[in-house]
């Protein structure tokens, strides 16, 4: 057996397909990792780009035709407000966001009495309300406006209190209480800013803010709602649960273990980034390993050898399985190092912060433990397509078959469980594809269809692998190849 498994992972790497797919994967590898950097490094909003297109469109309105003035106005305004955007930077200066939040209404309200209304006194007040928040943005004190910010929340909230107390109805109450609640997640969302020293931007940072704000708000909605036996509502929940403790964690602790964007958060991904990758390549292997036999009809001098025909096809197989793992850990290296290279080693150390439904706390893991989970989960996938892939392979000796109805196979198994799962198909839960990707269930996840449980997905995965493999080990061992 050994020496079989020898044999066919020699002929295997002397293909010269597998290297030119690794080397595609490697490419592959190699965009997106430069992709992630530049958008990293990159402005986000090309404020030139956008004043050259206002200014084009200005240049083709009459303000003093009235039909046209609506259309001039809202030019003007977003001509007036790109201008300023980058007159401090572009969209990722932390004045942008400030300039959106308390600059644009009074930036639209200066044209329409300058242009419309054509009120002087009242455009000169407005200006002045203008004048006096660009001063502070001059200043590049972004405290300012976090305390500003602050200090509405405060009255607004204590505002609220006390009309919570002169309620009158449940109804009311309730509106009263959520509106209370949206405004502690605002006054939360404030003291972190400045505890933590996080101006306005787009960065990680800020992004965990508003992930943070958010998820709260839908968690806080599912909990009041009256649909909370909708399993699809209570899988968005866990989701909101998830997000929110990750948000939090990466806040405090200054982290951005959520970050997906970087050489650590891709590699974490990898499975999923790459996959398509993975599953061409065993694809291949599997679905041309018996065939080509047949094809070359060097099936003849491999069955002359001391060695059942169960043995010799059962070596192909495991070689197969062999080769999955091999292809994994290719596209695993692949990451780290070319992602290490791009982006920098430096997060590869940092353990990866998950949310344990189980118990509702958050849990710190090592890169590689993640990751050898992440494989166990996927491997199934991988296993059941492979399989399929050999048996066709093995039953019909034609490796363009067995390739084509695979892949098929795989591109189709998302439109299935989304069958299923908006037409509540229920039978469905017995078909191997909502049951093959067991990282689902990793930290006590919700599955993708209800009902479904650990064991009970591998024990349809099981049968899938028997009914695949029992039937084509026993036509191979009968199969006649005299006239091959």
């Amino acid at each position: 057996m050994i020496s079989l498994i020898k044999n066919e992972l020699t002929k295997i790497f002397k293909k010269k397909a597998i290297y030119i797919t690794l080397a595609i994967t490697l490419i592959f590898v190699i965009a997106i990792n430069f992709i992630y950097k530049m958008q990293q490094n990159s402005v986000s909003f090309d404020s030139a780009s956008q004043i050259e297109f206002y200014e084009e469109q200005l240049a083709q309105i009459n303000p003093e035709d009235k039909k046209d003035l609506e259309s001039y106005l809202i030019y003007k305004t977003e001509l007036d407000i790109a201008k300023l955007v980058q007159s401090y930077g572009g969209s990722n200066s932390w004045q942008a966001q400030v300039i959106e939040d308390k600059l644009r209404l009074l930036i639209t309200q200066m044209n329409y009495q300058k242009y419309d209304a054509k009120n002087e006194t009242e455009y000169q007040n407005i200006k002045n309300q203008y004048e006096q928040i660009k001063q502070k943005l001059d200043k590049n004190d972004w405290n300012y406006f976090a305390k500003e910010q602050l200090e509405e929340v405060k009255n607004n909230l204590e505002e609220k209190k006390e009309l919570k107390k002169l309620a009158i109805s449940q109804m009311e109450l309730k509106e009263i209480e959520q509106q209370i609640y949206q405004l502690e997640i605002q006054k939360q969302v404030i003291d972190w800013r400045l505890e933590k020293n996080i101006p306005y931007g787009k960065d990680y940072k800020n992004t965990c803010l508003m992930n943070y704000q958010s998820a709260k708000l839908a968690i806080r909605e599912y909990e009041t709602s009256q649909e909370q036996d909708d399993y699809q509502a209570k899988q968005q929940y866990y989701s909101q649960l998830e997000r929110a403790a990750i948000s939090q964690y990466d806040i405090e602790h200054g982290t951005d273990s959520g970050n997906t964007s970087n050489a650590r958060g891709i590699l974490l991904s990898v499975f999923s980034q790459f996959e398509i990758f993975i599953i061409v390549m065993i694809i291949m292997i599997a679905g041309s390993i018996v065939s080509e036999e047949f094809s070359r009809g060097t099936v003849k001098l491999l069955l002359i050898k001391p060695y059942k025909r169960t043995t010799i096809l059962a070596s192909k197989l495991i070689t197969c399985f062999m080769m999955l793992i091999i292809v994994m850990v290719i596209v695993v290296i692949m990451q780290f190092v070319v992602g290490g290279l791009i982006q920098g080693f430096e997060g590869f150390s940092t353990k990866v912060v998950v949310y344990n439904h189980n118990n509702s706390q958050i849990q710190e893991i090592g890169i590689a433990n993640y990751l050898g989970m992440q494989l166990l989960g996927k491997l199934p996938i991988y296993m059941l397509l492979m399989t399929l892939a050999f048996c066709i392979s093995t039953i019909f000796t034609n490796s363009a078959l067995a390739i084509t109805i695979t892949l098929l196979g795989y591109m189709g198994a998302p439109f299935i469980n989304q069958l299923g799962i908006v037409f509540n198909l229920k039978w469905l839960k017995f078909f191997v594809t909502p049951n093959w990707d067991l990282t689902q269930y990793l930290f006590g996840g919700l599955p993708d269809f209800e009902g479904l449980t650990p064991i009970f997905s591998i024990a349809i995965i099981v049968a899938y692998m028997l009914i695949m493999l029992v039937p084509t080990f026993m036509l191979f061992k009968k199969k006649n190849i005299k006239n091959i």
